[in-house]
């Protein structure tokens, strides 16, 4: 029995073992975007190949999993489809979509909606660019918070902004050339966002690659997600920077309209 075949909480309820292993395996397939056999699932999840097979069976058997019986292996059901659409309706997702496709159309840069998952920015909407010079991106793509535009829109404007900073090392990893690795900094980056209302990342995140984000707020100021235009670097020079922050920031207020009030998106 592998680590991940037993929960070590006492006081978990009842089926939190199971429903976490569930879980699991939904979010590893769609994190890797293809099919998946039983024994790589087991291996990725660290489960025996016998709980991967029944766990595997049980999504199955909700339609939250399909099987493809030539390899043998397993991809997302079209279950998972009705949920998602369910889920961007609550949250007016499927209402933000046209506002993105708008910035996208007007600029003819890829534009991204991202929401927090803890330390990390996560891309939930996207309308890619059309030009040949752009950088390839996938919904549901995740990057550290102090490395990106959307991270960095959403931490200035979170009430936890302070406790995050104290939580990162004195020195941050780099991802790319231009990655914030100074905490001082990364504070003096979130004041500055507060006061002009957008973020940049000047190839933070990925090299060649610039973007500016603003945060979608709540009625109570703090920041439900991110709109982020992403550009190369080579179409970016310092007065489109101030153009497309004065854009993405009016589109972000456009979407605030349509998040529900009684609805958290980023956690």
């Amino acid at each position: 029995m592998t680590s991940a075949d037993h929960d070590d909480s006492p006081a978990a309820p009842a089926g939190t073992q199971a429903i976490r292993r569930a879980l699991g395996t939904l979010k590893l397939l769609a994190e890797d975007g293809g099919a998946l056999s039983v024994n790589r699932i087991a291996t990725r999840l660290g489960l025996s190949p016998g709980t991967a097979n029944r766990m595997v069976r049980a999504l199955l058997a909700e339609g939250l999993v399909a099987h493809d019986p030539r390899t043998d292996t397993y991809y997302l059901g079209a279950g998972t489809v009705l949920l998602g659409q369910a889920a961007q309706q609550g949250f007016g997702l499927d209402k933000s979509l046209p506002i993105l496709e708008a910035l996208n159309a007007e600029t003819e840069e890829s534009v991204n909606l991202a929401v927090r998952e803890k330390a990390e920015s996560v891309v939930m909407l996207r309308v890619q660019s059309t030009l040949a010079l752009r950088f390839e991106q996938r919904v549901g793509a995740r990057f550290p918070l102090y490395s990106t535009a959307s991270g960095k829109a959403i931490l200035a404007h979170s009430p936890d902004a302070d406790a995050y900073l104290d939580s990162l090392p004195e020195r941050l990893e780099p991802l790319a050339p231009g990655t914030v690795t100074s905490r001082v900094e990364l504070a003096r980056q979130l004041a500055k966002i507060r006061r002009s209302g957008y973020s940049i990342d000047k190839e933070e995140n990925v090299a060649g690659v610039r973007c500016v984000g603003a945060p979608v707020l709540d009625a109570d100021g703090r920041a439900q997600a991110a709109l982020v235009i992403q550009v190369p670097t080579v179409r970016m020079p310092p007065e489109r920077v101030r153009e497309l922050g004065a854009r993405v920031v009016t589109a972000a207020k456009e979407i605030a309209r349509f998040i529900p009030l009684d609805r958290i998106m980023s956690r």
